[in-house]
């Protein structure tokens, strides 16, 4: 049995599609057909489910792919291409390296450049408990491993053409040869453009007694590493092809990050140190997504919530509290604005957030579903890509047309506090509870899936917002349309 979904998107006739983060006034929402989870998205947002995990992936054509969507959806990115398309890469976390069950990898969705769905495939094979990475400028994936077992980060063709390749970014040997062979709990990859560095973050921290109790103390367990590339690595980046400039990643050195932290708790400065037990995870622990740009490595931390920011030119650093009580998983960031996902574990509430120099803002939210992860866009930003991890992948757009770097009609703060501003959690608690006190307590239950085609239905056409462009105007009065989504058995 093959299953399809049926998007129907139908725009809010009162406030013409603006978008309004923050703001979920019209009541827009999608329903997952096999979870009977619900997402509630922001104002001038729309949404499509481009696969459900363990179900055939429809393809545009109407046939379906070879292979079940995969479990365990994680980290991903999307590749332009030079048709004017893009490829979606997506993780899958599950296997085990004791038990031999090498079921992770990577899974490509091809769309073109009218957004259909071509094909999709598994472009890493073998791996285990592939959780998030992120991309090179020479349009590699660097897909990254969260086992301390035998955790590397491989080198991935979106494409598929050129086999995946193990990496030296985290300081393994290319062979496994190596007798100190430094695996880890590895999360996410950046790459320094400007500098020619890449920074791996690693969710593991010192004494993580709940996850490995057999071991009383490892201090320098989850130490975020840096790669610089040594000279022969460094010339491949001058190859006429990309395919050439995958060994910029194959030899080099690694060193660790030790923060010195300042009186007030709020930043600080920063080195790089040889030795890993020279290094002090304890004021990181359990780092998590990463972003490099403009001289910036942004990073989150999931032992107590924080966001970083490290100048990698002046060697300084801030840290913020994260705006919401729920551990910070992937991010993407937009020029100064941070997307930043939240991982509650299937607690309700679990949302990204749009978060600036002003507060932070909800995206959507969940109940009843999955936290979200693989946060990620098109290039020309009009496309926003998340997972609910294990479930559905999802793409976003503004009904507007707009990127999401272009500037919201409005945004509605609901937590106070710009990113760099060193906010402790006691000073945005308020903020915080609000939001929690918001999410629906009693979700009402998700209708069947359909059995047949329900008829087609076109988007409203609606008027365009008013000029002042407020939260006001989106709740003046008027019929809300809002999101249908169905599950076709063909």
């Amino acid at each position: 049995m093959k299953f399809a979904t049926a998007v129907l998107v139908l725009s809010s006739a009162t406030y013409g599609g603006a978008f309004e983060p923050g703001n979920f006034s019209d009541g827009n929402k999608i329903v997952d057909p096999h979870t009977k989870g619900t997402l509630y998205i922001a104002n001038g947002l729309k949404a499509k489910a481009v696969g459900y995990s363990g179900k055939d992936v429809l393809l545009s054509d109407g046939e379906t792919a070879s292979l079940a969507y995969h479990a365990n959806n994680d980290g991903g990115s999307a590749f332009p291409q030079p048709d004017g398309g893009h490829i979606y890469v997506s993780n899958s976390e599950i296997g085990d390296y004791a038990s031999n069950k090498l079921e992770g990898g990577v899974y490509a969705l091809h769309f073109d450049s009218n957004n259909n769905l071509k094909s999709y495939e598994k472009v890493l094979e073998d791996t285990v408990k592939n959780c998030h990475g992120g991309e090179t400028p020479w349009g590699t994936w660097i897909s990254c491993e969260e086992t301390r077992d035998n955790g590397r980060c491989w080198q991935v063709d979106p494409k598929g053409v050129i086999p995946a390749k193990r990496t030296m970014v985290t300081g393994q040997s290319l062979d496994g040869s190596s007798a100190n062979e430094q695996f880890g709990n590895w999360e996410a990859f950046a790459w320094d453009a400007d500098d020619n560095k890449g920074y791996v973050t690693n969710d593991d921290y010192p004494d993580n007694l709940t996850n490995f109790p057999d071991q009383a103390s490892h201090s320098y367990q989850g130490a975020i590493v840096r790669f610089s590339p040594d000279k022969a690595a460094l010339d491949c980046l001058d190859a006429t092809t990309d395919e050439g400039k995958w060994c910029a990643l194959e030899s080099g050195t690694v060193q660790y990050l030790k923060l010195n932290p300042a009186a007030d708790g709020t930043g600080g400065t920063f080195e790089w140190v040889d030795n890993k037990e020279d290094a002090n995870p304890e004021l990181y622990a359990g780092s998590e997504g990463a972003h490099v740009e403009n001289g910036i490595f942004t990073f989150s931390t999931i032992k107590e919530r924080y966001l970083f920011q490290l100048d990698l030119n002046d060697s300084t650093y801030t840290k913020s509290a994260v705006p919401f009580p729920y551990e910070p998983d992937n991010l993407r960031l937009l020029g100064d604005v941070v997307y930043l996902c939240t991982d509650a574990d299937d607690t309700p509430g679990d949302a990204v957030y749009r978060w600036d120099d002003k507060g932070a803002s909800r995206i959507f939210y969940e109940v009843g579903h999955s936290y979200p992860a693989g946060v990620d866009f098109t290039k020309d930003n009009k496309i926003m890509y998340v997972s609910m991890y294990g479930h559905t992948t999802y793409q976003l757009t503004r009904e507007d047309g707009n990127g999401f770097d272009d500037a919201p009609a409005n945004i509605v703060y609901e937590v106070n506090g710009g990113v760099a501003e060193g906010k402790s959690h006691a000073d945005i608690a308020a903020d915080v509870k609000a939001v929690q006190d918001s999410i629906p307590k009693d979700e009402p239950p998700a209708s069947e899936p359909v059995s047949a085609p329900p008829p087609a239905l076109e988007p409203v056409s609606a008027p365009p917002a008013d000029s002042s462009g407020t939260a006001n105007n989106a709740m003046a009065a008027g019929t809300v349309m809002g999101i249908l989504t169905g599950t076709l058995m063909i």
